[in-house]
């Protein structure tokens, strides 16, 4: 019998390989969500599910790569508790869990909303459906602007708004938001999916105009890759506990206010901004008494469609 493994087999494993750091981020990711669903009744901290699912990520992979985000009601994205964050959740609120894990850089980006008023339920249901007919149309030579006008009928027909503002977007290694995205809404632009590449899948519904604003006070950061010279030392511990610890990826403010003093953390946070090194990624929110609900996964896409790994 010949030594060599036969061309089939080593092409698996070859495969095999090259997925392996995904698809165990996004087993990772999926895990800590199943954590997060249960604890979310009226009366727990918004603090202790976030705490549960980050814990949970940094345990069994490289680490998170975003903060975990709990929006409620009106919120659409990016609200991570500060320090001490002592809001709770309450009788009829809709709440959305957003969490991300990567190993060695191979991101998983997964998301649901639950609804603890009945009568959201049709609203969870229209993200989830959205995002469902979305990821089963991921596949070599499929047209972005195509699944996003699926999206936002979709989301049109069972009477809720998609949020115009915000995308799916293309995962790269260390790299979040990579160049291309899936709109929750049609468009001209005939961006094709491709082989060999991973997509965070996300959909957002609301019961307003589907328009979204930045709301003040960012709890979550990012540092961009440029270098300036600063006056200020905080500034200096602030970058270099930053930079050796979250690299490239979104981080809350919160992980820095454990260790650093809270005068020196805002005034190293200032000065990072006015310097441009630091982007504030701000809380995004509908209009007050709207609700929003999100559903998302994160997909590689092979030759033949798309493997799911959240």
């Amino acid at each position: 019998m010949p030594d060599e493994m036969p061309k089939e087999k080593e092409d698996d494993n070859e495969n095999k390989d090259v997925w392996e750091k995904w698809r165990r981020a996004g087993a990772v990711a999926r895990e800590a969500l199943a954590l997060a669903r249960p604890m979310i009744e009226p009366g727990i901290k918004v603090l202790d599910i976030i705490n549960t699912v980050e814990n949970y990520i940094r345990a069994n992979s490289s680490g998170t790569s975003f903060p975990c985000n709990v929006s409620l009601n009106n919120i659409a994205a990016h609200y991570t508790s500060p320090l001490n964050d002592e809001t709770t959740l309450q009788k009829g609120d809709l709440v959305t869990v957003d969490c991300g894990s990567h190993v060695d850089g191979c991101i998983a980006d997964t998301a649901f909303t639950v609804a603890l008023n009945p009568d959201h339920q049709d609203l969870v249901k229209a993200a989830e459906d959205a995002t469902n007919v979305a990821v089963k149309m991921m596949r070599p030579g499929a047209k972005l602007n195509t699944i996003g006008a699926l999206i936002e009928d979709t989301i049109t027909k069972a009477g809720f708004k998609p949020i115009k503002q915000l995308t799916g977007h293309q995962l790269k290694e260390y790299e979040l938001h990579a160049e291309k995205q899936v709109p929750c809404v049609g468009g001209k632009s005939e961006v094709l999916v491709e082989a060999g590449e991973v997509y965070a899948v996300e959909t957002f519904a609301s019961t307003g105009s589907g328009n979204i604003t930045d709301l003040p006070n960012p709890t979550i950061y990012q540092l961009l890759p440029i270098r300036v010279p600063l006056r200020f030392a905080g500034s200096k511990q602030f970058l270099g506990i930053a930079r050796k610890e979250y690299r490239e990826f979104p981080f809350a403010e919160r992980w820095l206010a454990e260790r650093m003093k809270h005068a020196t953390l805002k005034m190293a946070i200032r000065e990072l901004r006015q310097n441009g090194v630091l982007y504030a990624h701000h809380i995004l929110a509908e209009e007050k008494g709207q609700f929003v609900s999100q559903h998302e996964h994160t997909v590689i896409i092979t030759e033949k469609g798309h493997e799911q790994t959240t």
